[in-house]
């Protein structure tokens, strides 16, 4: 069996940038794959857009093949276009393959005719996939039934997270406030945690909602809001920088995102509820997508079903009324974010790529 210490892997991404929920993943996971084992060799190659142009994808190619060559595995992480790029280039080579199945480049084009051919065999081909979630296994199985694939949850970095490690910014102004965290697109739910939001609203006279976030659906929020006449208690955030991020997540009173599937665009884990767990916040979620694995209902937080502003409200109202329970969910948010940790994510990877390896 190979030595995993000794081995080279070469990871294709869309990016290498730690603001985007892939970039993050990516150096995450590498980061603790250096501590677990740090004589293993590693190289991120980026997409930046290549497959949506078929005359960059020919040279692009040709160059992913010189680079993977020298290398034992090729870990994609995602299935469109990174896993059918990975299994391609590898034709005739001696790489193994490892395609990380994430979320909507997973699903969704399993559902377009000509990328199901191309997805469906990549797939099969594969030496192993990996699954971020039960949701992103099941929706995958759903389009290619018979495959098998391991699910291994994103961690977090828990000591990242300990706002004492940060030097405090002024958030007085803001608290007492609940708190989003994700682009703001449809998927997000966020419709539907501002509707839950107004339902609380007269309830908690001093509660602001903070969303932190950038994205096409902005405007449309923001027309929403003004209809419910919330201007001077929902406040949008872009551009904040780590340290912020993580005073932000210390201080608030929950964190919610109501993430959904929308036309095969999936939520595959979310990060962000790991991330909030760190911080002991409560988490509110929907039933239905990968936030399942990251957030226990009735230990850390509560989940609700799909795109219902009316049960997202009740269990916020039923988290912030209750301290005690409150309290429980934020003790048991840290103890599930020590559990899921990067390293234990990385160990898992390790054991897949001696098992591709043997």
């Amino acid at each position: 069996m190979a030595n995993s210490r000794f081995m080279k892997i070469c990871y294709l991404n869309n990016d290498f940038n730690e603001k985007t929920g892939s970039g993050r993943f990516c150096s995450s996971l590498i980061e603790a794959l250096n501590k677990s084992a740090p004589d293993l060799q590693s190289k991120v190659v980026t997409l930046d857009g290549v497959a949506l142009n078929l005359w960059r994808l020919v040279p692009f190619l040709r160059r992913l093949r010189k680079t993977v060559k020298d290398f034992d595995v090729i870990h994609a992480l995602d299935g469109w276009p990174h896993g059918f790029l990975a299994v391609l280039a590898s034709v005739g080579l001696k790489n193994k393959v490892v395609i990380t199945l994430i979320g909507t480049g997973a699903v969704k084009p399993l559902y377009q005719p000509i990328k199901k051919k191309l997805l469906k065999w990549a797939y099969r081909r594969a030496d192993k996939l990996v699954a971020v979630s039960r949701n992103t296994r099941a929706e995958v199985l759903r389009g290619v039934p018979g495959l098998e694939i391991e699910v291994i949850n994103h961690g977090v970095d828990y000591e990242k997270f300990q706002v004492s490690s940060y030097k405090f910014q002024d958030v007085g102004n803001l608290k007492p406030y609940i708190l989003s965290v994700g682009a703001l697109k449809k998927r997000k739910g966020y419709r539907y945690s501002i509707e839950a939001f107004a339902e609380i609203a007269a309830r908690f006279p001093d509660l602001k909602y903070v969303i932190v976030g950038q994205g096409p659906e902005r405007q449309n929020l923001k027309s929403q809001i003004s209809n419910l006449k919330l201007q001077d208690r929902v406040v949008f955030l872009d551009g904040v920088e780590e340290n912020f991020l993580v005073e932000l997540y210390c201080n608030a009173e929950l964190f919610i995102l109501l993430s959904q599937d929308v036309d095969r665009d999936i939520e595959g884990f979310g990060l962000v509820f790991l991330e909030a767990a760190a911080c002991g916040l409560p988490v509110v979620a929907m039933l239905g997508t990968g936030a399942a694995d990251a957030v226990r209902d009735g230990y850390n937080g509560l989940l609700v079903p799909a795109a219902d502003s009316y049960k997202a409200a009740q269990a916020m109202t039923k988290i912030l009324s209750a301290p005690e329970l409150k309290n429980l969910f934020s003790k048991n948010s840290l103890e599930l974010a020590r559990v899921m940790s990067w390293g234990k994510a990385a160990d898992a990877y390790l054991g897949v790529y001696q098992k591709v390896m043997r």
